[in-house]
């Protein structure tokens, strides 16, 4: 995948929509009145910025952070969820499709981020220490389940037909995916702080030009306190995720036991 072909194309993009922009505002003026049309094209335009604006950060965060590299489906998955964002919201700007289904195809693609994101990160604490591949095993069936759960709730409309268990499953299974994710991601980091050459695609390696030898590199030890090993944005970002995934099982936990009569 070409980033900075890509990145040029979302600049373009920008510049094409301020002459767009330019363009309706001149034609408001001329026929005296902002019609729906006019509203609409102007939300449009906005619609096609913001995707250009969120894919540029998320390159330009991709080049700091290495995550091509290191998180390639990630990166290829988050493309193409900026493109179904990109049609839905055009697609509900223009009437095509209600409010209510736009509003859930957003909740879905959060949550496939989310999971792709989660499932990606684990998979590079694979094939180091036996009992971490067995917790991961186990932290893929837990993370498929929330997964599942969360699809019949993000498209009901009525949310209090289902079951008081139901909740409490989804509460449990969030609790559970959670734990194993923390406790994997320390294993694995410790793991990787006893053993500084293995290679360590989860937390980010800072690399710098050897003094007298230009052209080579040396891994900076964890131990150094101006150059330390410091965890690629978007593992943090999983990591806060999980957090709030602990919060809200413990809401469905509690709609649970609220919806059973308890």
């Amino acid at each position: 995948m070409d980033l900075p072909k890509i990145k040029n194309i979302f600049f373009k993009t920008l510049i094409v929509c301020l002459i767009a922009a330019a363009g309706v505002a001149v034609v408001t003026l001329l026929i005296g009145k902002f019609n729906d049309v006019s509203e609409k094209a102007i939300w449009t335009i906005l619609a096609i910025a913001t995707h250009a604006l969120i894919g540029i950060a998320f390159i330009t965060s991709n080049e700091k952070q290495e995550t091509f590299d290191n998180l390639e489906f990630f990166t290829e998955s988050t493309f193409a969820i900026i493109v179904f964002s990109f049609i839905t919201s055009i697609l509900g700007i223009w009437g095509v499709m209600p409010g209510e289904l736009v509003g859930k195809l957003y909740i879905l693609y959060f949550v496939l981020l989310f999971a792709v994101l989660h499932g990606e990160v684990l998979s590079k604490t694979l094939g180091i220490q036996d009992n971490i591949n067995k917790i991961v095993a186990v932290n893929f069936i837990f993370m498929v389940a929330v997964v599942g759960l969360l699809l019949p709730l993000i498209f009901s409309s009525d949310f209090e037909n289902f079951p008081g268990f139901y909740y409490r499953l989804l509460a449990a299974c969030g609790i559970i995916d959670a734990t194993l994710t923390m406790i994997a991601v320390i294993l694995h980091r410790l793991y990787v702080q006893k053993h500084p050459k293995v290679s360590d695609p989860v937390f980010a390696i800072k690399q710098v030009e050897v003094p007298g030898q230009p052209g080579q590199t040396r891994e900076v030890m964890v131990e150094q306190k101006s150059q330390k090993k410091h965890m690629n944005v978007f593992v943090v970002i999983l990591l806060i995720f999980v957090g709030f995934q602990v919060l809200g099982s413990i809401f469905f936990f509690l709609w649970g036991l609220i919806g059973s009569g308890l």
